[in-house]
């Protein structure tokens, strides 16, 4: 398959997926969506693929969710669809998959994109990077698991910035045991992607699957209940405000309504 928003290059037993968008930070556009989905499920389990790198090009991971893509009103059915049929399948393709994720944030992770790279079961981040919740400023709740998976991870740590908005440095997220900080992330994924293609694979399945078992036995639940509550703020008027905002390049006027 031809992509034109993602990168695929498969080495060995390894598998490196690079979102292929720099001048927009990787936003994660509906073809990259789309294409994610297709790189993650197009291989069957015995075609051999033991681990998969997730990176992003340029200065960034991924900024999240591409909010200029649609121009027209946005709505409660097109942000159920987009969460039921894209973001939340590419979030359980990571954790459902027998293969280890390892995730190389090289800049700037935000929204979804953060959800994404702590999705995976090793994270390497580099100094600079940083984790920006910036759903709020549209008028949004955290969707793509991230309360699920901060909560879960690091307790009350990011409550706030999961509340409110804000952001964590990747030292923040090193201190809560999220990632790993080296000065080259992309390097250490390759070195972890090897020591997984070359170890006892079976033992590495195992291990996820009760990594799971312990920590993300109620994700689709957890995934149902956001998509309810994005549903209802859909329909708010800062969420049409914070939208309209953004994409005319001003400071959103929000009423709580």
């Amino acid at each position: 398959m031809e992509y034109r928003d993602i990168q695929v290059e498969v080495e060995g037993r390894a598998m490196t997926i690079r979102l292929n968008r720099p001048d927009r930070l990787n936003a994660l556009g509906s073809r990259m969506r789309q294409e994610l989905i297709d790189a993650l499920g197009q291989r069957a389990p015995g075609d051999g693929i033991r681990a998969v790198i997730l990176t992003g090009s340029g200065n960034a991971f991924s900024s999240g969710a591409d909010i200029r893509e649609n121009t027209g009103k946005p709505t409660r059915d097109i942000i159920v669809k987009d969460l039921r049929d894209s973001f939340h399948v590419i979030a359980k393709l990571i954790r459902d998959s027998d293969r280890i994720f390892i995730s190389a944030v090289n800049g700037v992770a935000a929204g979804a994109g953060i959800s994404i790279a702590l999705l995976c079961d090793m994270v390497f981040a580099s100094p600079s990077a940083r984790f920006v919740t910036a759903f709020q400023d549209i008028g949004l709740a955290p969707d793509t698991g991230l309360s699920y998976i901060l909560s879960r991870a690091s307790g009350r740590r990011f409550a706030g910035q999961l509340i409110i908005g804000g952001e964590f440095s990747a030292a923040e997220a090193q201190e809560a045991g999220l990632l790993r900080v080296v000065n080259d992330p992309v390097a250490a994924a390759r070195e972890a992607a090897r020591k997984v293609s070359e170890g006892p694979f079976l033992a590495y399945v195992k291990a996820k699957r009760l990594v799971n078992r312990s920590l993300f036995w109620d994700f689709e639940e957890f995934l149902t209940y956001e998509a309810q509550q994005q549903a209802d703020l859909a329909e708010t008027h800062d969420f049409l405000e914070g939208v309209t905002a953004f994409r005319e390049k001003r400071k959103a006027v929000f009423s709580g309504t």
